[in-house]
């Protein structure tokens, strides 16, 4: 299957959008978003989830009067963060809804670039029943969320470095990942490894695999530094982690699927990407396609 060729991205990071509610990974998720910002010289719009139905918005110039001075270095920033929202009104200038519904009119108002939020790494029959509010956005906000999971240690704010990406593939034909990824790779001149799990071991028509993860990423000089490309058979999250764990990427790049109708793959258990998302040992970058049609 031939993956639809896309004009050349070229992405700029004006604006991220931070979602916290200060539990246990939030602090790494800023130091996430404080990372990106300074590289990309980015204003960061921060969420503060206090409750389903209770939120807190903190606008850019406040943030980043803080951070962009002594807080910078402080050694608890998630404490600077939360001394930073305490006070401001309980609700944010907008109709009441689900986390994600919220999180969506703020993208789109504020012409957010990029969502990083933290995931709690909820699985089996907790997530079963409750849910994941992480699944939940980046399955129905439009731009790229940066899942930070449990696993993940905070990136050093001060001096980004990403010098390995991991981008899974189904060979999605209408997936904008595998650009995502390019540009990412060519930005911080880091090598992607391009990887694509069969859950069988059965002989593909057409192309032979190789040919069609050379049709993902092509090696055609346009990467600073030369792809890599790994096929390997079972289930694709147990092997996107395995592969993960075993080459240790700053980040995993993966497509998601837009539900239909909203919310309906939060829980089930057995989905690839919310399990990766929890078990990852960095940040998984989600990239939804718009209009709600499927991609890996």
């Amino acid at each position: 299957m031939k993956v639809l060729e896309q004009p050349a991205l070229s992405l700029s990071v004006k604006n991220i959008l931070l979602a916290t509610d200060f539990s246990a990974g939030s602090d790494a998720a800023l130091q996430q978003a404080l990372a990106l910002a300074s590289r990309q010289r980015a204003k960061v719009h921060t969420l503060h989830v206090a409750a389903p139905d209770c939120y807190q918005l903190l606008d850019p110039e406040a943030f980043a009067i803080t951070f962009n001075s002594w807080a910078a270095n402080a050694s608890q920033p998630t404490e600077i963060l939360r001394s930073l929202v305490d006070g401001l009104p309980s609700e944010v200038p907008l109709h009441p809804g689900r986390i994600w519904e919220v999180v969506s009119e703020i993208v789109r108002r504020n012409e957010i670039d990029l969502l990083v939020l933290a995931s709690h790494g909820r699985h089996g029959i907790a997530r079963l029943l409750l849910g994941s509010v992480a699944e939940d956005v980046f399955r129905n906000v439009s731009c790229p969320v940066l899942t930070v999971g449990p696993y993940v240690t905070p990136a050093d704010r001060n001096d980004l470095r990403i010098s390995k990406i991991l981008l899974a593939t189904d060979f999605e034909r209408s997936s904008f990942a595998p650009q995502y990824a390019q540009w990412l790779a060519n930005e911080f001149g880091a090598e992607i490894t391009v990887l694509h799990v069969e859950s069988e071991k059965q002989p593909t028509p057409g192309k032979t695999l190789a040919e069609q993860l050379r049709d993902v990423v092509p090696d055609d000089g346009s990467l600073l530094r030369k792809p890599a490309y790994v096929v390997s058979h079972g289930s694709p999250a147990s092997k996107i982690l395995e592969i993960a764990w075993q080459i240790q990427p700053e980040v995993i790049v993966l497509g998601a699927r837009h539900p239909e109708p909203a919310r309906i793959n939060s829980h089930l258990p057995w989905d690839t990407a919310a399990r990766v998302i929890a078990e990852a040992p960095c940040p998984v970058l989600t990239i939804r396609q718009a209009d709600g049609h499927d991609r890996n």
